[in-house]
C-alpha cells in the first residue's frame, strides 16, 4: 500500500469537514449579502410558545434568528409532537419555502426570540446572484447534515449520549458564533421539548440528566447548562456526521462587520 493511500486511510474521525478552498471566498460573499438583505428589514420580536410559521400559513417567508431560541415541529396523528430542529441564534428557517406554496411544518419560539424576515418571491430575486445560491446551498447542506446526524444519535445511541451530542451541538454552534466563551449557556428547552427532539420520555430525559449530573459530566438546571467534562461530552458524538463550517477567521471577521453595523446577534444566548 502507498504511503498517499496509508494516509487517506488514517485521517483523524473527529476532524470537521471543510468546505473546498475553491468555494469559501464566494461562500463568505454570498453570506454577506444574504444576511445583509435581512438585517436591511425590520427586527421583529415574538414571545415564548409564539408561533412564526404556522402550518399551511400562505406565502411563508424566510427568517432569520437574531436572539433567543425556536424549533421546528410537525404534529403526529396520536397527538404527540416531534421536535426535528433546534434553532440557535444566526440561523436562517424555512429556506425551504423558496420553492413551497405553504409550509408543512411549525416553526415556534421556544424563548423570546428576535427575528428578521424576507418573503419567499425575494429571496427567489436573490439566488439568481452566483454567490448567494452557493452560500443558500450550503445552508440547506447544513441542514441535511443535522437531520443525518439526529437520526444517527436517535437510530443507534441510547438516551444519556443522545442528550450529551445535543448538548454539545448547541454548544458548538454558539461558540463557533462567537456568541458564548465558556462552558455555560442558556437552553431554553423544557425536559417535556429535549423528549419530543430525542425521541424520549420525559421521565427518561429527567432520570438522565440526574445520572449525566452525578457523573460530573454536565449540568442542567432552570434551561441553564453547565459543561463539566467537554471531552467526555465530545466522545458520544465521535462518528456521527458533522457539518462543515467557515473557518474560525472568516467568522471573526464577518462578526467584525456585523458588530460595526450594530447588529450583533444573540445576546439571549449569553444571558443578557
Amino acid at each position: 500500500m502507498s504511503d498517499t493511500t496509508t494516509s487517506l486511510t488514517r485521517l483523524d474521525p473527529t476532524e470537521r469537514p471543510r468546505y473546498a478552498a475553491a468555494v469559501t471566498e464566494d461562500l463568505l460573499v454570498g453570506s454577506r449579502r444574504l444576511r445583509g438583505a435581512f438585517t436591511d428589514t425590520p427586527v421583529r420580536f415574538a414571545v415564548r410558545d409564539a408561533s412564526l410559521v404556522r402550518l399551511g400559513d400562505p406565502e411563508p417567508a424566510v427568517i432569520l434568528i437574531r436572539s433567543g431560541f425556536a424549533f421546528r415541529s410537525c404534529g403526529l396523528s396520536d397527538g404527540r409532537r416531534a421536535i426535528l430542529h433546534i434553532v440557535t441564534p444566526g440561523d436562517y428557517i424555512g429556506l425551504d419555502h423558496l420553492v413551497l406554496a405553504r409550509p408543512i411544518e411549525e416553526i415556534t419560539a421556544a424563548s423570546r426570540v428576535g427575528y428578521n424576515l424576507l418573503p419567499a418571491a425575494q429571496l427567489r430575486e436573490m439566488i439568481k446572484n452566483p454567490a448567494v445560491n452557493l452560500h443558500i446551498l450550503a445552508l440547506l447542506a447544513e441542514m441535511r447534515w443535522r437531520s443525518d446526524r439526529l437520526a444517527t444519535s436517535i437510530g443507534r445511541l441510547d438516551a444519556a449520549a443522545r442528550i450529551c451530542v445535543m448538548l454539545l451541538d448547541v454548544y458548538e454552534r454558539l461558540r463557533h458564533r462567537g456568541l458564548i466563551s465558556r462552558l455555560t449557556f442558556n437552553l431554553p428547552l423544557t425536559q417535556e421539548q429535549m423528549a419530543d427532539h430525542l425521541g424520549l420520555t420525559l421521565v427518561h430525559v429527567n432520570r438522565t440528566l440526574r445520572r449525566l449530573r452525578e457523573e460530573r459530566i454536565v449540568l442542567v438546571d432552570r434551561q441553564v447548562v453547565i459543561i463539566m467534562d467537554l471531552d467526555r461530552l465530545r466522545e458520544f458524538a465521535q462518528g456521527l456526521p458533522q457539518a462543515a463550517e467557515l473557518p474560525e477567521s472568516m467568522l471573526a471577521a464577518e462578526r467584525l462587520l456585523e458588530d460595526r453595523a450594530g447588529g450583533q446577534i444573540g445576546v439571549a444566548a449569553r444571558g443578557g
